[in-house]
C-alpha cells in the first residue's frame, strides 16, 4: 500500500511539474469559524526569503497560533492536485489520498502586499523557478522537501473550514515529526486555499480510479 501510494505520488508529481496549474480568480478571504524523496543539494542556495517577514500576521483563523519560540522564515505558494479515490461505491464521494504541489517562494509578494489574493501569487509561477515540492508519503504522511530548508515529514493537528467551505479545501495547522525531517521546521500552515474539493460522487468512474482537483494554497512555515 505504501509502496503504491508513493508511486501514485511520483506520477502525479510528473504531472504537476509539467504543466502550469493556474486557476481562475478567486476572492480573498478569511477562515470560517469551526472547530521522497528529499532533492535537497547540499550547497545550494537557502529557500529562506531576503526580505522582512516579521510584521506579517496569519489572516484569521479558529486555528491555535503559531508557538511563540518560532518564527515564521518562509510563505511558499502550492499549486498542484489535491487527490482522491473512488471505492467500490461510486454513489459514495472519493477518498482522500494526499496531495502534489509544487512551491514557489510568496514571502516577498506577500510581505509587500499582505492582503494579495492566493491566485493573484500565480504570476510568481511564471517570473520564479520552483523551490521545492509538496506530497504525501501515505495517506496521512504530508511532506514537504524545499531548497535550503530541507526535508519536513509532517502530521495533521488541527483544521478549519474554508471561508468558502462548498469550493476550497481546509484550512491546516501541521506539526512537524522528528523521524524523516532534516529541516529545523516545526509547523506548517496552510492558509487561503483555493479549489481542491473532491466531487461528491465517482459516477462515470471505476472502483480505484484515482481523482484529481485542482488547488493553490498558501503554505506558513515557521523554524
Amino acid at each position: 500500500m505504501h509502496t503504491s501510494i508513493v508511486l501514485t505520488a511520483a506520477t502525479l508529481l510528473y504531472t504537476v511539474f509539467a504543466a502550469p496549474s493556474r486557476l481562475p480568480a478567486h476572492h480573498f478571504r478569511r477562515c470560517a469559524n469551526e472547530t521522497a524523496i528529499n532533492s535537497t543539494t547540499p550547497g545550494t542556495a537557502p529557500a529562506t526569503p531576503s526580505c522582512d517577514l516579521s510584521g506579517l500576521s496569519q489572516p484569521a483563523s479558529t486555528l491555535q497560533p503559531p508557538a511563540s519560540d518560532t518564527q515564521l522564515v518562509l510563505i511558499a505558494l502550492g499549486q498542484g492536485t489535491q487527490n482522491y479515490t473512488c471505492g467500490a461505491n461510486l454513489t459514495a464521494a472519493p477518498s482522500a489520498i494526499g496531495a502534489v504541489a509544487q512551491l514557489f517562494d510568496a514571502s516577498c509578494a506577500l510581505s509587500s502586499d499582505p492582503t494579495a489574493s492566493t491566485t493573484a501569487l500565480g504570476t510568481i509561477e511564471e517570473s520564479a523557478k520552483s523551490i521545492g515540492a509538496h506530497f504525501f508519503l501515505d495517506t496521512t504522511t504530508p511532506d514537504f522537501d524545499i531548497v535550503g530548508l530541507g526535508n519536513t515529514q509532517a502530521k495533521k493537528v488541527e483544521d478549519c473550514n474554508a471561508p468558502s467551505s462548498t469550493a476550497d479545501v481546509k484550512w491546516l495547522r501541521l506539526e512537524a515529526q522528528a523521524q524523516g525531517s532534516t529541516s529545523s521546521v516545526k509547523q506548517i500552515y496552510r492558509l487561503n486555499t483555493v479549489g481542491g474539493l473532491a466531487p461528491s460522487s465517482c459516477e462515470g468512474k471505476a472502483a480505484g480510479d484515482i481523482v484529481t482537483v485542482k488547488y493553490e494554497a498558501q503554505y506558513w512555515i515557521y523554524a
